[in-house]
């Protein structure tokens, strides 16, 4: 049943916020209301929307692509196009309400030439407020369209002060948020394991989230070891195994090559160097960052007694970062956030809203570094400036 919870919540979002479309048009865009097929539409499109939410759950609930994708697509193209509006109608509105004073008033207070200068005004002042909907529906849809673009093989390098010579050049492969379903398939997958074989990355990592159909992980994970990284390939829990079937999830990793590491470790020798690899529990609550949770993992997952080895944490949530900082751990791997889905400059737009949640990129913290992924796939499709990507992470030694 939880898998339905999302639609739930899409459905009455949809319903929601076209209701209000409707009022910002009636009051403010007087108008533009008086056009019978924009009436139309204004009610058409939550209606539209909500329908085609309960196609997408009765595809996914008999697990018919056929029928999930586009009612999926088509939801979630009714839901960009509803916030692309509530963004411009009350611009738009207030253009036209500006319209009406001064009509108002150049009647009053100069009524021989108002004609002339109203018909110049008129146009411009309509010409600007019909182009607000068409610049944010638009740039809606191209976020849309751009979801479905190539994932990204983005290669980087990270300076550490203290990288043993072993490590340098070491190559991490990092694949976080798949979500494998209807908008990432096996098949991209696969394309991006290929192109990352012609990088030869030593460790693969796997950050949670990784298949939101629970039946395609076995192959996912068939597909990843079969790039034979000379370190294996390692996992963590993202919060959507546990909304998909932990013991399920679980007993997938079992019968893998994959080993999953829920607040536990692994010890990896690079020539003479060892290498701490730890995976973190996720703590599936939404909201807050919950100190104490990633406090505990880590304290379970690393034993601070042993000597000091270059040490590796996955954690979906990069709100680790804070507690892996206080006991020195080198790198943080993360994910969940997606980057906002909307990003500039290679950065979330929200990281000024939010600069303590490490939405997108790299980040240090004292010793500590830490790469939050856009993830490789999303369940929501939609990307203005923050792509879909796989990092190829090489450390190197320096400051």
């Amino acid at each position: 049943m939880r898998m339905f919870f999302p639609l739930i919540f899409a459905a009455s979002m949809i319903f929601l916020l076209g209701l209000f479309e409707v009022v910002l048009l009636r009051f403010l865009n007087r108008d533009w209301w008086q056009i019978r097929y924009i009436r139309l539409a204004a009610w058409g499109l939550p209606i539209f929307g909500t329908a085609m939410v309960m196609v997408w759950g009765v595809g996914e609930y008999n697990a018919k692509d056929w029928l999930a994708y586009p009612g999926a697509v088509l939801a979630v193209g009714t839901f960009v196009l509803e916030i692309s509006l509530m963004l411009s109608l009350p611009v738009s509105g207030l253009i036209h309400t500006v319209h009406r004073l001064i009509d108002r008033i150049a009647s009053r207070v100069r009524p021989e030439a108002a004609e002339a200068i109203d018909t110049r005004r008129r146009l411009l002042l309509k010409g600007f407020a019909a182009a607000l909907p068409v610049i944010t529906t638009s740039t809606g849809v191209a976020g849309v369209a751009r979801s479905f673009s190539d994932i990204r093989l983005r290669e980087m390098s990270f300076s550490f002060d203290s990288l043993p010579p072993d490590l340098e050049g070491f190559k991490i492969l990092h694949l976080s948020d798949l979500h494998l379903s209807h908008y990432v398939k096996l098949d991209d997958l696969a394309d991006v394991l290929e192109r990352a074989q012609a990088l030869n990355p030593d460790l693969v990592l796997l950050t949670g989230d990784v298949a939101d159909r629970l039946n395609l992980l076995p192959d996912a994970l068939r597909l990843i070891t079969q790039l034979d990284a000379p370190y294996g390939t390692f996992a963590s829990l993202g919060n959507h195994e546990y909304y998909r079937g932990i013991v399920e999830v679980k007993r997938a990793f079992d019968r893998s090559p994959v080993p999953l590491l829920v607040n536990s470790s692994v010890n990896l020798t690079v020539g003479t160097t060892t290498v701490t690899v730890s995976g973190l529990d996720d703590p599936l609550r939404m909201g807050r960052k919950n100190s104490e949770f990633f406090r505990r993992c880590l304290g379970e997952a690393l034993d601070q007694s042993a000597p000091r080895n270059f040490t590796l944490v996955m954690s979906h949530r990069p709100d680790a970062l804070d507690e892996a900082a206080a006991v020195d751990v080198d790198l943080v791997l993360s994910g969940h956030t997606h980057g906002g889905q909307i990003g500039f400059s290679g950065r979330s737009v929200f990281d000024s809203v939010w600069p303590d949640r490490y939405l997108w990129g790299h980040y240090r913290m004292r010793r500590t570094q830490l790469y939050t992924s856009a993830g490789m796939g999303h369940w929501f499709p939609f990307r203005l400036g923050c792509p879909t990507e796989a990092p190829l992470i090489q450390l190197r030694k320096g400051a």
